[in-house]
């Protein structure tokens, strides 16, 4: 896989989090609230640790 497409994944993935998150809150369901916030979070950093290690390595 290549780099556009994992981080284009990791969009994806950041996205549907956020989604199930709202549809939590509307739900009034505060545990998977809490989950898919914190879930929204961890992709979030894998994507900011992706990129930064990308970063690292481009000018090789």
């Amino acid at each position: 896989m290549g780099n556009e497409k994992m981080v284009e994944l990791l969009d994806k993935l950041i996205e549907r989090s956020e989604r199930w998150s709202k549809d939590a809150e509307k739900r009034k369901d505060l545990n998977s609230s809490i989950f898919y916030e914190g879930q929204t979070k961890a992709f979030e950093e894998v994507k900011r640790m992706f990129k930064r290690n990308i970063d690292n390595y481009s000018h090789l």
